[in-house]
């Protein structure tokens, strides 16, 4: 294997126009800066609204932590539908999980509306369970799933599994529709394409150095804009604050050689592809990408939450001996490419929507975990600046405020570090946290 993101790869497969750095003080009404998701979303919305926008990256748009993604397009990040009602009741849980709903449902419009080339395939869920905890898991999925209203799961017990994945040593899976893969690194440039013909200027290889009042400024030029929105990963303190609330978490993800039409077949018997994850703490995911590759993501504990990207395969190749467990049929299959990712991610995992406490022209977008996610954050901080009586839903900036309820406080970082501070108030968010609020709305298995 070599270490080498399989995403740029495919870039060869369609023309994309290099954007060159901003080397010039300009003037503009809409900034923003970072060319992921959560940027390249924003800016989306303000195509023919009449506004003079810039969009700079400093990398490549798609470059980071969206471009190196396994591109799931399902609500599930981190997060699973029953650990947001053990939080905040069926009523709040319901209102988060629609705004990653809301994202795919805008990546999918822009895929179709401007023809971009991306390898969207539609990839129902499928979350499976390991071992008796992995079986309840799924089940309390399935049972919350219900009981929140929605109507488009199955369950499916450890023998009804065969008929729809060829695999071992899984006790049972709760699968549900509506959600996608693609690839991100070519939905962002597809969408810089789009944005270049609709008179949105890209600067890329920009970054910007720092910010005074409205003004951004980069090595060799500026931008002063009326209103900036702040969509970068591993922000610095010297730009806010609220880059303290962010950390990241470490995965891993790799790519194998073609599958055949026969292992295709062999692997998916009903004949419908999914995206797939499993109940572990440290879960491996996996989907199907073009070529008929394996794209396989995880990692383990002990490197979540290293401070720097781990470079060392030794990781990865754990994610495939455990793969090939339940994949027997493939265990010759060789992978061939792997890349490490750092997540940027909140104390609780939720994003964080903010604007900046001096200034409220300035917006940031920080910790967001999932592609569907950050879908909807740029598309909900761009619709706020063009209506600021935009109703839908001043609800999010309150569930995704900094000043939300964390287990453990920041100021703990001086006593236990930054990494360790995460993963407890992870962990806490995850599997046990329960808002006081709501701590009498929901209790485990009481649907």
């Amino acid at each position: 294997m070599i270490v080498q993101n399989w995403w740029f790869t495919t870039l060869l497969k369609n023309e994309y126009k290099i954007c060159p750095p901003l080397q010039k003080d300009i003037n503009c009404d809409i900034l923003i800066i970072g060319g992921g998701m959560s940027g390249v979303s924003a800016a989306a919305e303000f195509i023919d609204k009449g506004f003079k926008v810039v969009l700079i990256e400093k990398n490549i748009l798609g470059g980071s932590s969206s471009g190196k993604s396994a591109g799931f397009l399902t609500p599930d990040s981190e997060l699973e539908l029953s650990q947001l009602v053990r939080r905040f009741g069926i009523k709040g849980a319901n209102e988060i999980w629609s705004a990653p709903v809301e994202g795919i449902e805008l990546i999918k419009k822009n895929v179709e509306k401007y023809n971009i080339s991306c390898d969207f395939r539609i990839q129902d869920s499928l979350f499976l369970g390991i071992g008796t905890s992995g079986l309840i898991d799924v089940k309390d999925e399935m049972e919350c799933r219900e009981t929140v209203g929605f109507k488009n799961q199955e369950f499916y017990s450890k023998d009804g599994l065969d008929r729809i994945l060829k695999s071992d040593g899984f006790n049972g899976a709760v699968r549900y529709s509506e959600t996608y893969g693609i690839n991100c690194l070519q939905y962002l440039q597809g969408m810089k394409s789009i944005f270049l013909k609709n008179g949105i200027e890209v600067y890329e290889s920009t970054e910007v150095h720092s910010l005074n009042g409205n003004i951004a400024y980069t090595h060799a030029g500026s931008i002063q804009a009326n209103q900036i929105i702040i969509a970068i990963d591993k922000m610095e303190d010297r730009f806010n604050k609220v880059a303290k609330e962010i950390y990241h978490a470490q995965t891993f993800l790799s790519v194998s050689e073609p599958l055949s039409d026969a292992e295709v077949s062999q692997l998916f018997p009903s004949g419908n592809e999914f995206q797939m994850w499993d109940s572990t703490l440290v879960y491996s995911y996996w989907r199907l990408i073009d070529e008929n590759r394996i794209l396989l993501g995880g990692g383990t504990a002990a490197s979540t939450f290293l401070p720097n990207p781990w470079y060392n395969d030794g990781i990865i190749k754990g994610v495939h001996k455990n793969f090939k467990k339940h994949f027997g049929f493939l265990e010759s299959l060789r992978f061939i490419q792997y890349w490490p990712g750092l997540i940027d991610t909140s104390r609780d995992l939720l994003p964080v929507l903010v604007k900046d406490e001096h200034n409220p022209n300035i917006h940031f977008i920080q910790g967001v975990v999932g592609l569907p996610w950050a879908s909807f954050c740029g598309h909900f901080v761009a619709n706020n600046i063009l209506n600021s009586s935009f109703s839908e839903d001043k609800k999010y900036y309150e569930y995704f405020s900094d000043r939300r309820y964390f287990a453990f406080p920041t100021w703990m970082e001086k006593v236990v570090t930054k990494p360790i501070l995460f993963s407890l108030n992870n962990g806490w968010a995850k599997y046990y946290q329960v808002d006081k609020k709501d701590q009498l709305k929901f209790k485990k298995n009481e649907f």
